[in-house]
């Protein structure tokens, strides 16, 4: 408690906090970052001069130092904040957020520009960066693959990137030999950050792509995570010994909606990975 307490009271010095589950990691300027078991609503309710952008982020408007409005209607906008950490603003509350940032008169005029630009106004349009320092938004694009027999279960896992992680982009393929493929054929910079494999039993094509993916020095580092939905037998520890990185085995709907988004909150939030 006392250590929140005093991350309370040091506002002046927090640039932003983001939140994965009941985590969250508190930013300052101008020391390392903080990981504290607390939610990021606790904080949200704790700093009211902050501005929720976005389901994982809180942000102190004093350290903004860029806006990208969004491009498209179903596209997030993002802010640049001080030590160029870009964030996603949801779609969902561009207006909101806009007018929350004019109230807070970090910047003036630029800010109650963007707060006229309605979604649907966006639409198709090529909108510049609003830059005040010159600093340029991280606009790469990241991936992550699915080969899934269960089409509920894809339409659930790209509503839980989306919501969570929406600069990322999902892949979706009919099955796992298209995956290999496209592995191959796109350059290192656009390879996925992760992998998801969802059967309903373990097989020769599971099997072969993560021997496939774990015996290519390009495509080792990447995770591989296996949703088995009829496990018999020694399933897991086969699918371990080929290289996947996860293995969960479930069969409703709900437990593959809770593990998918605790497990892309592990892998695309905690984790450190290798750069591409």
């Amino acid at each position: 408690m006392k250590q929140n307490d005093e991350i309370v009271s040091n506002l002046a010095i927090i640039t932003h906090l983001t939140g994965a589950s009941n985590y969250t990691w508190v930013h300052f300027k101008d020391k390392p970052r903080l990981l504290v078991s607390k939610s990021l609503t606790y904080f949200e309710d704790l700093l009211p001069s902050c501005v929720r952008i976005h389901k994982t982020a809180l942000v102190n408007p004093a350290y903004i130092e860029q806006i990208k409005p969004p491009l498209r209607a179903k596209t997030p906008g993002s802010v640049t904040m001080l030590g160029g950490d870009s964030l996603p603003i949801s779609r969902r509350r561009w207006q909101e957020v806009a007018e929350l940032l004019q109230a807070s008169e970090p910047f003036g005029e630029p800010v109650t520009k963007l707060k006229n630009r309605s979604v649907a106004a966006l639409e198709g349009q090529a909108e510049t960066v609003t830059d005040w320092p010159n600093r340029v938004v991280d606009s790469s694009e990241r991936f992550v693959y699915a080969f899934m027999q269960d089409e509920r279960k894809c339409r659930m896992l790209e509503e839980i990137v989306d919501e969570n992680w929406p600069h990322y982009t999902i892949r979706f393929f009919d099955n796992s030999s298209s995956l290999t493929s496209q592995l191959t054929q796109v350059g290192t910079n656009d390879l996925p950050t992760l992998v998801f494999l969802e059967v309903r039993n373990v097989g020769w094509p599971l099997l072969s792509t993560l021997e496939f993916m774990k015996n290519d020095n390009r495509f080792r580092h990447i995770p591989a995570l296996v949703f088995i939905r009829d496990q018999s037998g020694n399933d897991v520890e086969v699918c371990y010994a080929a290289g996947a990185n996860s293995v969960v085995c479930q069969s409703g709907s709900t437990v593959f909606a809770e593990a998918a988004e605790q497990i892309c909150a592990y892998w695309l939030t905690f984790a450190a990975l290798p750069v591409n």
